[in-house]
């Protein structure tokens, strides 16, 4: 059943987290990519034109939503957690956004290839900061972290000139320098990065 006039839903976080269980409503504030962010940072990495974009760690898929609805892009999260999953695509089906998905896996075993635009919100952090983690569902450790981390460098040095990037709360310390930061917004905490060589 498609929601009537969808696009009320993006007056604020707090409405538009309404279309979640309390339990995902209640992890918002700290996890899930606030509306404005999530359209800057959206806007930005579909300027170039036939935007496919994946978001590393995509949550219940809120960025993924706001940028299909507000963008031409094609936005794919990529999350772990198979019930987030489920109620995400549960909710885009509701919008009746056709691009925009969620798939369940680990992006260390997603191919990049297919992506000129990459979203990604710290979604590292909670195996270096537990009391963050979003539950116990996952496994967490600092060798994951490190191991995210470099697989992640690792897929953004192979990637084409023209790639576009959106970090926000980036706990990473370095992005490969190949990428120049082009814009910062909301006190310096989302860049926009593309690849230069």
């Amino acid at each position: 059943m498609y929601l009537t006039n969808p696009q009320n839903y993006f007056h604020s976080d707090a409405v538009f987290d309404n279309l979640f269980p309390v339990h995902i409503q209640k992890l918002s504030a700290i996890h899930w990519t606030p509306l404005n962010v999530a359209i800057t940072a959206a806007r930005f990495l579909t300027a170039g034109g036939n935007a496919k974009i994946i978001d590393i760690g995509a949550g219940v898929g809120k960025f993924c939503i706001a940028g299909s609805f507000f963008t031409n892009g094609y936005f794919t999260g990529v999350e772990q957690r198979k019930n987030f999953v489920t109620i995400g695509n549960k909710v885009i089906k509701q919008f009746g956004l056709n691009k925009a998905e969620l798939i369940h896996g680990n992006f260390t075993e997603t191919d990049m290839a297919p992506y000129n635009g990459i979203y990604f919100y710290n979604s590292f952090h909670e195996n270096i900061v537990h009391a963050d983690s979003l539950d116990e569902q996952v496994d967490r450790s600092s060798e994951l972290y490190n191991l995210y981390t470099q697989h992640l460098l690792a897929q953004l040095n192979k990637m084409p000139i023209g790639t576009r990037l959106a970090t926000y709360w980036l706990s990473i310390t370095e992005i490969p320098a190949c990428y120049k930061m082009h814009e910062s917004h909301y006190n310096n905490l989302l860049k926009l990065w593309i690849k230069d060589y």
